[in-house]
């Protein structure tokens, strides 16, 4: 976990900004066997707040990419995971409700990086 040295605020409700944390954790120890590795970092780039969860897991199809983000889609190799596909469409409109963008990253069988950037208060 990397974490900037200065505290940074962020305006918005505490209980929404923790369930994109929560979801975007909970995808990464879903999808990264036993042996890999997941990491969580928090910088400050100009006037926001970026928080980025990385992960060593199977990653995400390339033709997946585009749907992402769509309410009940599931990745092609997902299929032997538990889920309903609505993390990752929770998250995105929970960001953008705070005026922040989500990006994503990420090679089959590579793993997965999810940024998350929100405005400094």
């Amino acid at each position: 976990m990397e974490l900037p040295e200065e505290a940074v605020h962020v305006d918005g409700n505490e209980t929404r900004l923790k369930q994109v944390i929560t979801n975007l954790l909970e995808n990464a120890l879903k999808f990264t066997p036993a042996g890999g590795w997941i990491a969580l970092d928090l910088e400050r780039v100009s006037d926001q707040i970026v928080l980025t969860v990385s992960d060593s897991g199977i990653g995400i199809p390339p033709e997946d990419l585009p749907h992402l983000f769509e309410r009940f889609h599931r990745g092609r190799n997902a299929s032997e995971y538990p889920g309903n596909g609505l993390g990752l469409a929770i998250v995105k409109a929970i960001v953008e409700a705070h005026q922040g963008k989500v990006a994503v990253h990420s090679e089959t069988m590579q793993g997965t990086s999810i940024s998350v950037a929100l405005p400094i208060q």
